[in-house]
């Protein structure tokens, strides 16, 4: 349906009736313009942009209100919801309607300005044109939340396109027929609510009587008294505030209309009132029915669905209760990878569901085995899984796990008091208490519901290990199922005895749980080659179906055989699908440009992790972006630049865009690493099956899967940019990457290389030299020697292009990608503070990608030409935008404005780059850089509106949109001072509102540690690639105990500040000196040291050390200003001839004792504080 007719009728519903004696199904057309039921309240975030917001609310949360703890909070709120009920009638107003008063004034003003055309008049077409402005952007916010869009941000965020995906969003979920349980046909809308709540009722109703306890004939891992005693700890104020900025601000709020964003923006009135609610609960409090109310929608999981049974019941929490469920829930995510089985990766922190895909993958490769009783694979699916499970075996299984009581009545009064009302077409109907399943919703469910689905998990597993010709035969290690929450894959055999003993368990799990094995989704997989009768017994007895390959299974296709390239048709239906929204029609270039960089491009990458697409996959995903880019409105349009051209950094003259290939590469260096990790579930199942006593980097297979075919053709790559950082020292000797930037191999020329670890060169006391001396020569043992080992710690793996040593696949990409040479045309066409559309004009600009006369007739298309700004010359892309009447008269007045005139400009690239070197500034969003841009987006916009709305060209007016665009950026706060070095003349200065520039001076200075403390102090220099550094020990007292200076050759800035750091701590260990306080002038290092990242190679090395001193120490680790550190500054700058150690004060050059003297007496040193807006 088009535009018009979803403006007309926002709910449209189309329903095929049955087609009775015609050849041809009549269509039910059932339109509705929305509720006019009563709005609930809900908290809008456009609310804090006014002056008045924090008042009200300040003033609704100070009233006096009845009770304490959680019924206290909840009334507080009630008389916030009040307050801002009544101001947002009294003063706020109606958005929709400001907006129109605000277009009405506008319009007027403008009318008075045309006719006056004096400073009076242009003075109050601004302040009207400001106050549309506002009001705009606080429709666009309304829409925005609405719609729940976050890729999209200022600059292109169209009310219009969140307004058409709120419209379409509910016209997708609304209802206008349901079947009930007897087949009949719901068309009246109470029916439809009635029906709706009586399904959702039943659902969350217990169907059990005297629960009793199942046997549990397999161990489970037990929670330990620290971690009891962490559950259920009272939070604080840095926990629980956290949790509240951890929500998402735009999530759609509970019953009583209180999103996040409310939260977060009032925290400071809040957070006492709260903490002392959510303490309460910890302390024993019932969560009250106000905390615990909750909205359910029905969401459609399949399209066309007639039944309530097809459609996903997901709860909205009041954010209250979600507070305190979130905060158990992080807590609980501590502990979970401890106790839930390593089989299971559903919402256990550190476990990815990648693992299940590629694992599921490679076994299914091994299905076709010749067994006697052959593999099978079963398929579970639970129905309604969440919804279904019963309290008391949550409880069992918690207790089961050794939660404590305490902890246990902690979860459970977080499930047991839920009461629920069911949206149905924006309306709430009914309101009901749950007696089981957890909410779809709630941030605890999940974590629950794993730790019950374990028992299912680990009683299969048992079963299998009972008698081990139950397992799947694999070359890999066994597997016995695979489970993301309640998706399970089983691998086992086909044989009576196994399937009796499955079927068995499966009832025994229904029974305790609550939880029913869906027969008529569940499925099973056997080898091409097995038999009718042993497919009739699979049938048989567990009443599942035979599927066949290839299925989806966690969103990612599992198949059988070579690839093949309609595996991804999935993923391009999907893509086609969202493009061909009519909402995205609404969207400019800009928005586009977003959408495709942020939302399309990422569809794919979800697959790329698990498998690589052929050629000509990536390349019909580069064509739809592509189509979507340049199409309009469903058309096709000239595409200007293939997918491929685009998928470059802008400042080599892509878009921003990552090409598929290059990112499945990155992806396949991603899974190496976590191969050579060895600590997933997948990591160890190849190392099993494909490493046979090899070193990885050589080992070699002949039937080898395409995820192992895959990772050979990277291996080289990925090597080459891993080092390690001993630990245990598990590492080859040779072959691994540890002591150069190449292995050991390749350094020592020796014919005899036998394959040691590392460990084995290890003696008690360090590093065995006599037997290293057998195999290296002495330049590599002075290395050596020269590497920390700590055989207490595991061994890490340190990513090399990645600066702080942790693998990313954006580093892997960049060492990966192709690349062209940097552009500074193209660097010069994205300044941060213009809208997207407006850099993606000048993009094409350069490129002569518009579609003007002379360029379309170089195209093919045969058109007559005339410029609309002279009516003479032919419309050409240099005429429109710089040597036409209009364009070079605009051109010379705003360079003019600067003091200089274009000249010689032959392209548009070179307008764009003398603007550049007019400027005494670098700086990509220098005035001079944005000029240019913002002119030739209105030169294109007045060509635009006399070609289609028979607009003349006016210098006049173009400089007026110019001048006046410029100003509203200023009013944004998107300038700063230093956008216009140089230009602090420019006219429009005063008027684009930039704040000056200050520098605010502050005392800083070197304290004295406390009584019988020491502190030490250190600095490094860098001066022409030569680093040296230096730093000193002192009393309470200030004065001297030690001080040192070392060179340490080409070394970057960091890593001489490491060094020299290292340096100081060595010392005082080696005098037994104990240094309480330590610091440094480099905010990164200290930054570095305390995150506990590995950081890059050999970094690392040096910051272990660091770490494992300071900690040694008990020493506090902290940053100071470098006026403060004088003397280490001037100290690590002594130069050649400097003493390695100073013990004596008089030693030491006399402008550091002078320095020392002065930090000593406490003399100041002058910081000064940029103050920029």
């Amino acid at each position: 349906m088009n535009q018009e007719w979803a403006d007309g009728y926002e709910l449209s519903h189309v329903s095929h009736l049955s087609r009775g004696r015609s050849d041809h199904a009549p269509l039910l057309i059932n339109c509705q313009n929305g509720s006019h039921s009563k709005r609930s309240f809900r908290f809008l975030n456009v609310w804090r942009r006014h002056s008045d917001f924090m008042d009200v609310v300040r003033q609704g949360w100070a009233m006096p209100v009845e009770g304490e703890g959680m019924p206290k909070f909840y009334n507080k709120l009630r008389a916030v919801k009040g307050c801002l009920q009544v101001w947002n009638v009294q003063t706020f107003g109606n958005i929709f309607t400001n907006v129109r008063a605000a277009a009405a004034v506008m319009k007027q003003r403008e009318e008075q300005f045309d006719a006056a055309r004096d400073s009076v008049s242009r003075a109050a077409l601004e302040e009207a044109n400001a106050v549309f402005a506002r009001s705009l952007a606080l429709e666009g916010e309304f829409w925005r939340q609405k719609a729940g869009i976050k890729w999209l941000q200022v600059g292109d965020a169209n009310t219009a396109y969140f307004h058409s995906c709120c419209r379409q969003r509910r016209n997708f979920n609304f209802v206008a027929r349901i079947k009930d349980q007897a087949g009949t046909w719901l068309e009246d809308l109470q029916d439809i609510r009635q029906s709706a709540v009586d399904f959702v009722s039943a659902l969350f109703a217990s169907e059990q009587h005297g629960w009793q306890s199942p046997e549990l004939p397999f161990s489970v891992p037990q929670l330990a008294q620290a971690d009891n005693d962490m559950l259920s700890a009272l939070p604080d104020m840095a926990e629980l505030k956290g949790v509240v900025f951890a929500l998402d601000a735009d999530s759609a709020p509970g019953p009583d209309g209180f999103g996040a964003g409310f939260y977060q923006a009032c925290w400071d009135i809040i957070q006492s009132d709260l903490l002392e609610a959510v303490q309460a609960f910890f302390q024993g409090m019932r969560l009250p029915r106000s905390f615990t109310s909750t909205s359910i929608i029905l969401l459609p999981k399949i399209a066309g669905a007639m039944q309530w049974k097809d459609f996903r019941p997901i709860s909205l929490c009041n954010v209250c209760s979600k507070i305190i469920s979130k905060l158990v829930s992080d807590r609980l995510g501590r502990v979970l990878p401890a106790l839930v089985s390593q089989w299971q990766t559903g919402f256990v922190p550190g476990r990815g569901i990648t693992d299940n895909i590629l694992l599921t993958q490679e076994l299914v490769a091994d299905l076709d085995r010749r067994l006697r009783h052959p593999n099978l694979m079963l398929k579970l699916d639970m129905e309604k899984a969440y919804d279904r499970v019963e309290w008391p075996f949550i409880l069992f299984m918690l207790r089961r796990f050794g939660f404590a009581e305490q902890v246990v009545d902690i979860f459970f009064r977080l499930v047991s008091n839920n009461w629920f009302s069911v949206l149905v077409n924006g309306e709430a109907a009914g309101f009901f208490k749950s007696s089981r399943g957890v909410r779809q919703g709630d941030p605890v469910s999940p974590g629950l519901f794993v730790l019950v689905a374990d028992f299912l998990g680990r009683g299969l597993h048992h079963l299998l290990e009972r008698q081990p010709g139950r397992y799947f035969v694999t070359a890999g290690s066994p597997v016995p199922y695979l489970a993301f929450a309640d998706d399970m894959l089983l691998f086992t055999r086909c044989s009576k005895d196994c399937l009796s003993a499955i079927k068995g368990f499966l009832m025994e799990y229904e029974e305790a749980s609550g939880q029913k094995v869906n027969v008529n989704k569940s499925s099973f997989f056997l080898p091409s080659g097995a038999t009718s009768g042993q497919e009739q017994l699979v049938t048989r007895v567990l009443g599942f179906r035979r599927q066949s390959f290839p299925f989806i299974y966690l969103g990612a296709p599992i198949y059988k055989g070579r690839r093949r390239g309609f595996l991804f048709d999935d993923i391009i239906s999907k893509m086609r699908a969202r493009l061909g929204h009519w909402s995205t029609k609404l969207l400019s270039f800009g928005g586009k440009l977003v959408l495709a960089r942020h939302v399309l491009a990422s569809f794919p990458m979800y697959l790329l992790q698990v498998l690589n697409p052929p050629k000509a996959v990536t390349t019909r995903l580069g064509k739809i972006c592509n189509a979507f880019l340049w199409d309009d409105k469903g058309e096709r349009r000239i595409h200007w630049s293939s997918w491929d051209k685009m998928c470059f950094p802008i400042d080599e003259g892509g878009l921003g865009f990552r090409s598929f290939t290059d990112m499945a590469r990155a992806f396949a260096v991603k899974l190496w690493w976590r191969f050579r990790l060895g600590e997933s579930i997948w990591a160890k199942f190849m190392h099993a099956k494909y490493i046979k006593g090899v070193h990885p980097s050589e080992a070699l297979v002949e039937r080898a899967s395409g995820t192992w075919r895959r990772l050979i053709a990277i291996r080289q790559m990925a090597e080459q940019n891993i080092r390690w950082c001993l630990g245990e020292s598990l590492v080859d000797f040779w072959k691994d990457r540890w002591v150069f930037q190449e292995p050991l191999e390749s350094v020592v020329d020796r014919s005899e290389k036998p394959h040691f670890l590392v460990a084995e060169f290890i003696a008690s006391d360090g590093w065995d030299e006599t037997r290293l001396g057998r195999w290296v020569p002495g330049f590599v043992i002075q290395a050596i020697k020269e590497v920390p080992h700590d055989l207490a710690r595991k061994d890490m793996m340190v990513w090399l292009p990645s600066p702080t040593g942790c693998f990313t696949v954006k580093s892997a990409w960049e060492v990966l990608r192709q690349r062209k040479h940097r552009s500074l045309v193209d660097s010069l066409l994205w300044p941060s503070v213009l809208p997207a559309k407006m850099s993606f004009l000048a993009w094409r600009l350069v490129r002569n990608f518009l579609p003007l006369d002379m360029t379309l007739r170089c195209r093919g298309l045969a058109l007559p030409s005339r410029c609309g700004c002279c009516y003479q010359a032919e419309e050409a892309l240099l005429h429109v935008f710089l040597t036409g009447p209009v364009a070079s008269e605009v051109w010379r007045r705003v360079s003019g404005r600067f003091g200089f005139h274009l000249r010689n400009c032959s392209s548009m690239a070179s307008v764009f780059v003398s603007w550049h070197f007019t400027s005494v500034s670098s700086a990509k969003d220098h005035i001079r850089v944005v000029m240019p841009i913002v002119v030739c987006w209105f030169l294109w916009l007045a060509r635009n509106q006399e070609r289609y709305q028979g607009l003349r060209w006016e210098v006049g007016k173009i400089l007026c949109e110019v001048d006046y665009f410029l100003e509203q950026l200023g009013r944004a706060g998107k300038f700063r001072r230093a956008h216009f070095t140089g230009d602090a003349d420019y006219e429009l200065l005063r008027s684009i509102k930039v704040s000056p520039r200050r520098g605010i001076p502050c005392a800083v200075a070197w304290e004295k540690p406390p009584l019988g403390l020491l502190k030490l102090n250190s600095d490094a220099s860098v001066n022409c690639g030569r680093a040296s550094g230096g730093g000193l020990l002192c009393d309470s007292q200030g004065k001297l105990i030690f001080a040192f200076y070392k060179e340490f050759g080409d070394q970057a800035v960091l890593e001489a500040e490491s060094m020299a750091l290292l340096c100081g701590l060595q010392l005082c260990l080696q005098r037994g000196l104990c240094p309480s306080l330590v610091e440094v002038d480099s905010k990164t290092l200290v930054q570095l040291v305390g995150s506990g990242v590995i950081a890059k190679w050999p970094l690392c090395n040096t910051l272990r050390k660091v770490r494992d001193l300071l900690q040694g120490f008990l020493a506090s680790f902290s940053h100071i200003f470098r006026e403060a550190n004088s003397s280490a500054d001037r100290l690590a700058s002594i130069g050649a001839g400097g003493t390695p150690v100073y013990d004596q004060f008089q030693q030491l050059p006399a402008l550091v004792r002078a320095s020392i003297i002065l930090d000593a007496r406490g003399v100041p040193g002058v910081h000064w504080v940029i103050d920029e807006a």
